[in-house]
Order: C-alpha cells, then sequence, then structure tokens
C-alpha cells in the first residue's frame, strides 16, 4: 500500500451503527508510517515525501532556499549524499561547529516516539549536542520501526558482524513549544526529513 494512500487514506463511517468492541481485544494501532508521521510532526519534525530521486533535489533546494543557506553551508560526511547533492564530502568532523546544516542518513525511523535512530554510521564520532541546530535526514519507507527496541533489534539483524557504535536517537525540536521538556538543549534539534517509498 502507498505511504501517502495509508496516510490521507479515508476511513468509512456507518452511520446510526456502532460496532461493539470487547474489552479484551487488543487496541488497534496506527500503521507505523502514520504513527511515526503524526508524532515526528507534533514534535516539530518537517518532512517532505516523494517517489522520485528528482523531486529529493528540488526539496532539497527548498529547504536551503527558505533558510537562506548556500551548498557551503552544509556539512555532509556520506558520499552518496555529497554526490547526489553536489557538496563537499567532509571526511574532517572538526569542522562541523563551521557548518549551519547537517545532510546525513539514518538508520531506522522510530514510530511511536517521532525519533530518528542514527549511528556512527551517519555521525561517525559526534555527539548530538556537536552537530549543527539544523539537520536534513534522507531516509526510505523501509526504515520504519514501531519503537526502539524493534529498531534495535532491526540494527543487530542487518548488521550482525559488525554493529555500529554512537547509536542514538534524534528528535524535532518545536520551535513553537519553547516550555516543551523534550524539545529543550542541544539534543533536540530542527529536522527536514526527505522521504522516499
Amino acid at each position: 500500500m502507498s505511504f501517502w494512500k495509508s496516510f490521507f487514506g479515508q476511513k468509512k463511517v456507518t452511520q446510526g451503527i456502532k460496532k461493539s468492541e470487547s474489552p479484551f481485544m487488543p487496541e488497534k494501532k496506527d500503521p507505523v508510517e502514520i504513527a511515526f508521521a503524526h508524532n515526528f510532526t507534533e514534535k516539530g519534525g518537517r518532512f517532505l515525501f516523494s517517489d522520485s530521486d528528482s523531486d529529493f533535489e528540488k526539496f532539497f533546494k527548498n529547504i536551503l532556499h527558505e533558510n537562506n543557506w548556500i551548498k557551503s553551508d552544509v556539512f555532509a560526511l556520506d558520499s552518496e549524499i555529497a554526490k547526489n547533492f553536489d557538496l563537499e564530502i567532509n571526511k574532517e568532523t572538526t569542522i562541523v561547529k563551521e557548518k549551519k546544516v547537517a545532510f546525513i542518513n539514518c538508520e531506522f525511523l522510530i514510530a511511536n516516539t517521532g525519533g530518528i535512530l542514527i549511528s556512527s554510521n551517519q555521525i561517525k564520532n559526534l555527539n548530538l549536542t556537536q552537530l549543527p541546530e539544523n539537520i536534513i535526514v534522507k531516509a526510505r519507507i523501509a526504515q520504519f520501526a514501531r519503537d526502539v527496541s524493534e529498531g534495535m533489534s532491526k540494527l543487530k539483524a542487518f548488521y550482525s558482524k559488525n554493529l555500529p557504535s554512537n547509536i542514538t536517537t534524534l528528535n524535532a525540536k518545536n520551535t513553537d513549544k519553547e516550555s516543551d521538556f523534550l524539545s529543550q538543549g542541544n539534543s533536540a534539534k530542527k529536522i527536514y526529513l526527505l522521504l522516499q517509498e
């Protein structure tokens, strides 16, 4: 099923008939895509969905334009991201302080919290406080996990012989809710998620 169809699909409404639900039946849960989208945007994250690479480049340019950034403001450690978006590959993590935005991949998108699981594969030896305030994350629909536990299980299965270090969860900062405890401090970031089917 398409991500957008499940996200924007219409619910069937039956008029005048209420289906009785047993208190012993498990509670129905939203699909992981819907739960993530809700929790991620509720925290202040922004995501753009595309089914093509060409849209990604257009979205990237729009993000730069919206924030008055130029390509030299972007910190990229991944050679594929650098190549696809015509960025300079940064092999030295010491220059991250000079940059306004980091462009990274992720391991998994955590549905129940709206967080993004990342590791040393994306941020090398940096911690969240060392990353710029703004982060662009590239991900695919196949990277959803219901919770951190499921994400860690998938991570262990994928990297069975060489588990990455520096595994952490990146959370979006909600600038509209400055009093929100979870979005305070340097570990919460302004996040743009480029999501591809």
